[in-house]
């Protein structure tokens, strides 16, 4: 499983033919481009919507849009991080709660403020570029900034493969077999290129990716003694709420 069809086949929900697996080994490399393609769906259906309905509502039509492209895939992570890492428990505990399919408290409450900043971001944004007035025109932007946020989260958790994981046998793990150096540099330089394209918006962003990266990978070994699975999809969705976030200020 080394080509993006098969990459696409597994993150995302895109008739690409290819069935998705649990073997991960290869396709790590084409992650940050994935994004790239996730993020520019959603980009245009946000703005698709915003051409009919209120922002708010074209922002939670966009989430629900980016749900379905990734068959949710990293909110799962999302979940599981919410329930075991703010226990007072050992590590080892945190990763047995991790892996319990049951969903607890905490990782309600983190799937609910996820989802609720990201649609909330892509409101926002649609109110700024106006695309009912602005037509066209106004897609394009979005499109950029939901493909930045998408790209910048993938990208990011790319380059976190190279810290210690918490679950020598797991799926975390086995995503880093296959990769080099090169997928990691591509991985860097897919990511400064889309916020450098983004102008100050998307150095704002990065500058928010980063400080996110920072705290969920600083929680993981801290709390779990390394990273997981769990923990890569957490990054990502993070990373991606962040950088929405930090468009909106600009």
């Amino acid at each position: 499983m080394t080509t993006l069809r098969a990459a696409l086949g597994f993150f995302t929900r895109l008739p690409v033919g290819s069935a998705p697996s649990s073997d991960v080994r290869g396709i790590m490399r084409w992650f940050p481009v994935v994004g790239l393609i996730v993020g520019t769906l959603t980009g245009l259906l946000t703005g698709l919507a915003a051409l009919i309905l209120p922002p708010p509502l074209s922002g939670v039509l966009g989430c629900l849009a980016w749900v379905f492209l990734t068959g949710g895939l990293h909110l799962d992570g999302v979940a599981d991080c919410g329930d075991g890492l703010p226990v007072e428990a050992p590590p080892a505990r945190r990763l047995e709660i991790m892996k319990d399919s049951r969903l607890g408290t905490f990782g309600g409450a983190a799937l609910f403020f996820v989802l609720a900043v990201k649609a909330a971001a892509l409101g926002t944004l649609t109110a700024s570029l106006a695309p009912f007035a602005a037509g066209w025109k106004a897609f394009f932007p979005l499109a950029g900034m939901c493909c930045m946020a998408a790209t910048l989260g993938r990208s990011l958790t790319v380059l976190a493969m190279r810290l210690p994981a918490a679950r020598p046998d797991g799926l975390g793990a086995r995503a880093r077999d296959g990769m080099t150096f090169w997928d990691e540099a591509m991985a860097l330089a897919l990511g400064l290129a889309v916020c450098l394209v983004n102008g100050a918006r998307g150095l704002t962003a990065l500058a928010a990716a980063l400080l996110a990266a920072w705290l969920i990978l600083s929680a993981a070994r801290k709390r779990l003694g390394g990273v997981t699975g769990d923990v890569f999809g957490c990054l990502t969705e993070s990373v991606e709420c962040a950088a929405l976030t930090a468009c909106c200020l600009m």
